[in-house]
């Protein structure tokens, strides 16, 4: 009888696990929220360290400036990502681009990967002092892994364009839109926030995947 009940909770577990696509569902609040969405657009241009990144910086030099490009980056743990550059209608002469990203399986960092696709457009403000970032992304993107979510977003993030070769520790950005994951909708007035670059995107502990 007691094995009958142990081989039961396990058919149960398996079956919560299914049910819930085998990751739990994005935490971490509006933090959580930025979080994903500030990693989506590390893997597609803007981290300084990543492939996707040095890519879009090389097809800026080798001319696509004066109009549009389209290629393909491998993901460092596996999948791509596919970008499309348009510079026709803003122009590098200010600092500021536009590029649609596809996102297929893209798994940076062993944990989860990014299915989806993204309009972003991005733009740099370079002082004599300081350097800072601004990236608008819309669209959305699937996640599956540890964490078995997504994020529909209409949001900017701005940071310093230190944190985009942040590898540890707690960035600060500044966030203004919305982002909606499957349990929350949240909005944000240019409001800062901290969040960690380390580690996988936050999980939700409260039971409900």
């Amino acid at each position: 009888m007691l094995r009958f009940v142990r081989l039961s909770l396990v058919a149960a577990a398996t079956t919560a696990l299914v049910a819930c696509g085998g990751g739990a569902k994005l935490g971490g609040g509006k933090e959580g929220a930025a979080k994903a969405a500030f990693q989506a657009g590390q893997s597609a241009g803007s981290g300084a360290n990543s492939t996707s990144g040095q890519s879009l910086m090389r097809q800026m030099a080798m001319g696509a400036a004066t109009g549009t490009a389209e290629f393909s980056v491998d993901c460092a743990k596996g999948g791509s990502v596919k970008l499309k550059l348009d510079l026709t209608s803003t122009g590098s002469q200010d600092g500021s681009f536009k590029y649609k990203v596809d996102y297929n399986s893209c798994n940076q960092d062993g944990i989860n990967s990014f299915d989806g696709s993204m309009e972003m457009e991005f733009k740099i403000d370079i002082t004599a002092t300081s350097a800072e970032m601004a990236i608008r992304l819309k669209g959305k993107i699937d996640f599956s892994g540890d964490i078995s979510d997504y994020v529909d977003a209409d949001v900017t993030e701005t940071f310093s364009a230190k944190a985009t070769s942040a590898t540890s520790g707690m960035v600060s950005i500044k966030v203004d839109g919305s982002i909606k994951t499957s349990s929350a909708s949240y909005t944000y007035a240019n409001e800062t926030l901290n969040i960690s670059v380390d580690g996988g995107l936050p999980a939700d502990n409260s039971g409900n995947s």
